[in-house]
């Protein structure tokens, strides 16, 4: 016998960083919200990565997304201070800028191409010979050939933040139902009137589907696929007992991430390898070649650490964000590189959009209904 949950304005399929940032800021204007979350609580992208947020170093361009990022940056001081005073965990948000280092004549076009568009659109960046990037971050390799130095970009603790929006949202009363499979949206005709689920059937007029790179999986009504898959990467963490890196250090091959108690993540691959977290030799030598070409000094320092983690990788490289033909039936997946730091605005947008109806400018280019030409194949389900 199916059992029936009690109703709630809103049910997100997720509980990573953004569906949670998305339940606190609905259950902040009140509306009762539940989540339902397939494994554990904030535990696959959200807390995998190294916590960079580098709109400005990712982008490769000026673009709808871009400006989304950038967007979403600009709330993060008022997104952070609203939960650590709410809360009392210590994110550890960081805004101390961030490195983007060459080391080879193509490197330096490359740095020259950013540098050029950044500036045109009027973004804060600086042009740096390698005398000037030393003089910033003195560990680096000598053999630099030039830098940029975003003075506004940042980084924070993932897990931390994680962990303050679970607190969060129990402050405001959000239900966190884990281990919840086989998730299944159910409509009547164009409207949506629940979630099926092995833990029973929840009653709801909106759903959102965030559940990252198991967002495919979640059957229905549509009559077409958002074609989301997980993109693999692997993190190597390093002790240092000294203070030995004050900012983010980034290159076209990895990054670098500080973390106030010596730790520092080496990052990261990108690897199309399906729902498969191994750690593999591969990765491991590609993360260090990386690492080493930047910082070579870190050479003694002890690994403590390494895992890996899946990205929710749209086919087109963009986010789904918005409402579909169902109404009641919204999308909020497909962030890949950038889910951390687009949390804050897809919380605003989607409330806005959910509560009050209202449709950003922002969300323009993101609908799910950009893939009515990619049919069904199969029977979908969350497994």
């Amino acid at each position: 016998m199916r059992t029936e949950n009690s109703s709630s304005d809103v049910v997100i399929v997720g509980g990573g960083i953004i569906g949670l940032s998305l339940a606190y800021q609905l259950a902040l204007q009140k509306a009762s919200v539940t989540v339902l979350e397939r494994g554990q609580i904030g535990q696959e992208a959200s807390t995998a990565g190294a916590g960079i947020l580098a709109p400005q170093a990712e982008m490769e361009e000026m673009s709808p997304l871009t400006e989304l990022c950038l967007a979403s940056k600009s709330l993060y001081n008022s997104f952070v201070k609203e939960l650590v005073s709410s809360t009392g965990v210590d994110i550890e948000f960081s805004q101390t800028g961030l490195l983007y280092v060459g080391f080879s004549g193509e490197d330096q076009q490359e740095l020259a191409r950013r540098y050029r568009w950044q500036k045109e659109r009027g973004l804060p960046v600086q042009q740096l010979s390698p005398g000037e990037a030393l003089e910033v971050e003195k560990s680096l390799n000598p053999n630099i050939v030039g830098a940029l130095f975003f003075p506004q970009e940042a980084y924070v603790d993932n897990i931390k933040l994680v962990e303050a929006l679970r607190i969060a949202c129990g402050q405001t009363h959000v239900q966190l139902i884990t281990g919840c499979q086989g998730i299944s949206v159910k409509a009547d005709g164009p409207y949506v009137r629940g979630v099926e689920s092995n833990s029973g059937f929840w009653k709801t007029g909106k759903t959102v589907i965030a559940a990252g790179s198991w967002s495919g999986m979640v059957a229905t009504p549509l009559t077409y696929r958002i074609p989301i898959s997980p993109v693999r990467g692997q993190v190597i963490a390093v002790k240092s007992s000294l203070p030995f890196l004050q900012r983010t250090v980034y290159s076209h091959k990895g990054y670098l991430v500080p973390r106030r108690d010596g730790r520092i993540f080496l990052g990261t691959t990108v690897e199309w390898a399906g729902y498969d977290k191994s750690v593999t030799v591969d990765g491991v030598h590609q993360i260090l070649s990386a690492t080493l070409e930047i910082l070579p000094g870190i050479k003694p320092f002890p690994i403590q650490n390494f895992w890996a983690g899946f990205r929710p990788h749209c086919e087109d490289g963009n986010p789904v964000l918005g409402p579909s033909e169902i109404e009641g039936l919204i999308f909020a997946t497909g962030h890949f590189r950038n889910g951390l730091l687009l949390a804050p605005i897809t919380a605003k947008l989607l409330t806005d959009l959910i509560l009050n109806g209202t449709t950003s400018r922002l969300l323009e280019g993101f609908s799910p209904s950009r893939f009515k030409k990619t049919p069904l194949e199969g029977e979908l389900a969350d497994s």
